[in-house]
């Protein structure tokens, strides 16, 4: 995989870093999880996975991202891929602007851009949320909150030509993974063909 870009976005509890780290496994993509910006403040306000998060705590965060996305598009080395990961909501302006600055930030580098849509059923989701792991990781571990966000509020609205969605409930993660590394080698196939012709 070359140059390539690959945005996991779904509900808490589906699976993205998992999955996100089984690709960069396989391929060398380099894994950035959404809570390698949130834990730099998530760590020091002492985050519980419970509690409301401090509204000032998500300027701090985004800076942090901005960051990141800076160095992904003028210091990473230009054949690198990236895998990043993100619960994306549609009634919050602040998701769209995110994903809109990964978009952009793929589009400075001329990267090939795959947004994964994760999903699961309930009883995954409400097996998944609770663990141990999650509370280490200051991920959100309320299941009855995170059901509540699923049913009230939908993921971020994406029309995308490279789009694909998964459901992961019954799929093993290196499955699922398997299948997102080969829809984004076509879409690279793809465009390389598409540029050959013009």
């Amino acid at each position: 995989m070359h140059n390539t870009i690959i945005y996991l976005i779904g509900h808490y509890g589906v699976g993205k870093l998992t999955v996100a780290r089984r690709i960069a496994a396989t391929t060398g993509a380099r894994l950035f999880d959404n809570h390698l910006a949130n834990n730099v403040i998530f760590s020091l306000i002492r985050e519980d996975g419970r509690t409301k998060i401090p509204d000032g705590a998500w300027d701090l965060i985004m800076t942090i991202r901005r960051q990141a996305l800076t160095a992904m598009a003028e210091i990473a080395s230009a054949d690198a891929s990236f895998v990043l990961t993100n619960a994306l909501m549609e009634d919050d302006p602040l998701d769209r602007l995110i994903y809109d600055e990964v978009v952009a930030t793929s589009a400075r580098r001329g990267s090939v851009f795959v947004p994964v849509f994760l999903s699961a059923s309930a009883a995954a989701h409400a097996v998944r949320i609770p663990s141990a792991e999650r509370e280490e990781r200051l991920k959100m571990t309320d299941a009855a909150g995170a059901a509540h966000v699923r049913k009230m509020r939908p993921l971020l609205a994406v029309d995308h030509p490279h789009r694909i969605d998964l459901e992961t409930t019954d799929l093993p993660p290196e499955e699922v993974a398997r299948r997102i590394v080969a829809h984004a080698e076509h879409c690279a196939q793809q465009i390389a063909t598409s540029e050959a012709v013009s």
